[in-house]
């Protein structure tokens, strides 16, 4: 799954693959972080993003097209957690940002 972020908004593409996670953005600094917020989509720390995990259900959702998505979902998130991924309230997701191609 691809969350893709420019100033104009936030997309999810390839919602069914919930083997890998990231997001893709050409923002960097104030920008990045004005978009998040303006998206409701997440927040900065550091090198990394922490996604708001209801906001990207629900985005993703939207395009899935996978009879079993939400177990593929569940299956994400639960190794995510394994990873020390998902933050102390279980909200959020930390996710690499990789350059915008």
């Amino acid at each position: 799954m691809i969350v893709r972020l420019t100033a104009a908004g936030a997309v999810v593409l390839d919602a069914d693959d919930c083997t890998a996670l990231h997001l893709e953005t050409d923002l960097r600094g104030g920008k990045l972080r004005a978009a998040l917020a303006t998206t409701d989509t997440g927040a900065v720390d550091g090198e990394h993003v922490w996604l708001d995990l209801s906001v990207l259900r629900s985005r993703a959702k939207l395009v899935a097209t996978a009879d079993d998505w939400a177990q593929r979902w569940t299956a994400m998130v639960g190794y995510a957690q394994e990873q020390g991924w998902l933050s102390a309230d279980r909200r959020s997701v930390r996710v690499h940002v990789e350059p915008l191609t």
